[in-house]
């Protein structure tokens, strides 16, 4: 059994072992706290994560499909691999964070932080209201995709 704190000073229990390939499909869990856990393939899909902490996470291929993520940390997090396509993200945290290869398709980032994140490989084709997520320093490459009209030299990210 597993405990989940919330910032409300709630806690919900889980029937698992390890959070290593959870499935929280659909699952409420506004403003948990999963800090500095591993949480390897786990699945979101459709979860409710707004405002959780997920800073210091191993989220390496984990799931969060059509997931509302708004205002959620990811700050200094391994995602490479994660699955953020139509996802909610508006106001999202990933300061640092690892997403090698994270796809992005068709979300929205509407004022996400990925300040200083590793971008190299991701996906960020289709997403909803770019315009406003901040990207100051992350690193890109040439496997990133990027919506056609963005210019990825002009918002502060560093080509490797």
């Amino acid at each position: 059994m597993i405990t989940i704190k919330f910032k409300t000073n709630e806690t919900q229990e889980f029937n698992l072992e390890s959070l290593d390939r959870a499935n929280f499909d659909g699952n409420q869990l506004h403003a948990a706290i999963f800090d500095g856990l591993s949480l390897y393939k786990a699945s979101f899909i459709k979860a409710n994560l707004r405002s959780a902490e997920l800073s210091r996470c191993y989220l390496d291929e984990a799931i969060f499909i059509e997931a509302l993520l708004m205002n959620a940390y990811f700050k200094y997090s391994v995602l490479t691999n994660s699955d953020f396509s139509s996802s909610r993200l508006s106001g999202a945290c990933f300061f640092k964070a690892d997403m090698r290869n994270a796809n992005f398709s068709q979300a929205d980032v509407f004022s996400v932080e990925f300040n200083g994140a590793d971008l190299r490989g991701a996906n960020f084709l289709g997403v909803e209201r770019f315009d406003n997520a901040s990207f100051n320093e992350a690193l890109y490459n040439e496997k990133t995709l990027w919506p056609e009209s963005f210019s990825p030299e002009h918002r502060g990210l560093i080509l490797i």
